[in-house]
């Protein structure tokens, strides 16, 4: 662990990283500094030297990283932040040993500016792709498990760094049931990469519900796969995953969309190009279109209010992995009676509000937006079943964002996003604005609702 040393040798140490610094390093880099919380280590003049890990405040966060996996996201965050380059005095050496996957990537990813024995090393931090080495090889190393509700799979993460990509590649997941409804969307998704995000290479996924799981049909530049849909389209996205394996980390975003992304409010897809999505490519962040209710809704053990549409979304590998799974809930048996009179169990773990927006969206009545569903139905013994598979597939949808934010991801509106970035340089933004903020803040279809603070439980569901 950190080496012990007198005060006084200590105080040496503190002058000579800082000379270390100031004859390596340009004057007002940002450097952070493995401090441990020490104020002086991060006082040199001439630059604005970091606590690593630091808080959202700026000050030390008290704790080492957890794992490698903590530590590499971290100085991602500082690097999207401005800090350019890392520094480990003699006294952080055993982090080069305790996070093996950790000093990896500063070896291969990274640049060694100077190693100087008993003073410190320095790594000039590269361009954001090098981040994407938050990366599965196989299931060894270090475990990183994350909270998630009931169901869900545990993940065992290790890293690796991915290869050197010049350009953006994108890994497009298109779930469907059959082509009766919405044979075009694969087309349709086509033209929009090619009028808007043109130069972005893809390559595509098709998941098709409807077909046995081990069909497989390779066609030029895609591959249509049968899928599995016990949770409709998240489910799905499971099944695409599985199948790419690893090649997924060869990708800087995956993209997940639906067949039915085209249906109901769909100004926001033409808000997505080129600029955008490497503004997003090494950043914790989920890009969609932020939905939201009237009123906080409660689901388990979290409050919330606001989610991204699951049938047209980015995000990058390492978040959408972190995951483990993209179902949240499995089995509705906690949830529904199979009663069309009364839904949902007495004691099921889902707030009245919520079990009412569930209710009058399927069954065509809104959720007081003035919008409805494309495909609602009355509530019978008949469609009962339905109603509780789409059900399911809403609450999945809302807690898929819930976790994401609980692992860290922020939610950003797309909308929003193109916005900012018309008026801004993309490391300008604040990618952890709220979404209240955000969906005030659109150049069109800006939303303000009533004051409401949010703060979802890491609890399980």
């Amino acid at each position: 662990m950190a080496t012990e040393l007198s005060p006084a040798r200590y105080r040496d140490l503190v002058e000579q990283v800082r000379a270390c610094v100031q004859a390596h390093v340009p004057p007002g880099a940002v450097v952070s500094i493995v401090s441990k919380g020490d104020e002086e280590l991060t006082r040199i003049d001439g630059y604005r030297a970091w606590h690593f890990p630091r808080d959202e405040w700026g000050a030390y966060a008290g704790h080492h990283p957890a794992s490698s996996l903590e530590a590499i996201r971290h100085l991602e965050h500082l690097y999207s932040q401005g800090a350019r380059y890392l520094v480990l005095p003699s006294t952080a050496a055993w982090w080069l040993e305790h996070y093996r996957e950790f000093a990896r990537l500063l070896d291969s990813a990274h640049r060694l500016v100077v190693s100087q024995e008993g003073v410190c090393a320095i790594y000039e931090l590269q361009q954001s792709a090098a981040f994407d080495a938050s990366n599965l090889v196989d299931q060894g190393d270090e475990e990183v498990s994350s909270e998630r509700p009931t169901g869900a799979a545990t993940a065992c993460l290790s890293l690796r760094l991915a290869p050197h990509r010049p350009g953006m590649r994108v890994l497009t997941i298109l779930a469907r049931f059959g082509t009766d409804q919405y044979a075009g969307a694969e087309d349709e998704i086509a033209a929009l990469f090619a009028t808007r995000m043109d130069g972005v290479e893809r390559r595509v996924v098709v998941v098709d519900n409807a077909l046995p799981r081990h069909f497989v049909d390779e066609r030029a530049g895609s591959v249509l796969i049968g899928g599995d849909n016990r949770s409709r389209e998240f489910s799905a996205f499971d099944r695409a995953i599985e199948f790419v394996g690893r090649e997924i980390w060869s990708y800087d975003l995956v993209h997940c969309a639906t067949s039915a992304f085209n249906t109901l409010y769909v100004a926001y897809l033409e808000r997505f190009d080129t600029a955008l999505l490497h503004a997003l490519s090494g950043r914790p962040a989920c890009a969609g279109h932020i939905d939201c209710y009237n009123e906080p809704i409660a689901v388990g053990s979290y409050r919330s209010q606001h989610w991204i549409r699951s049938c047209f979304f980015f995000l990058p590998p390492a978040e959408l992995m972190a995951l483990g799974t993209l179902v949240s809930v499995a089995d509705g048996t906690p949830f529904f009676t199979g009663d069309p009179e009364h839904p949902f169990k007495a004691d099921a773990p889902i707030s009245q509000r919520y079990r009412e927006y569930i209710t009058h969206w399927l069954t065509g009545d809104g959720v007081g937006q003035g919008v409805a569903w494309h495909s609602t139905f009355s509530l019978t013994r008949d469609t009962v079943r339905a109603f509780e598979q789409k059900a399911l597939a809403i609450l999945n949808e809302h807690l898929l964002s819930i976790r994401l934010q609980a692992q860290g991801c922020r939610l950003v509106d797309v909308t929003w996003l193109s916005t900012m970035l018309a008026r801004q340089a993309a490391h300008e933004i604040p990618l952890g604005t709220s979404w209240r903020e955000q969906v005030a803040n659109r150049d069109r279809d800006a939303l303000v609702l009533s004051d409401w603070h949010e703060a979802p439980v890491r609890t399980t569901v």
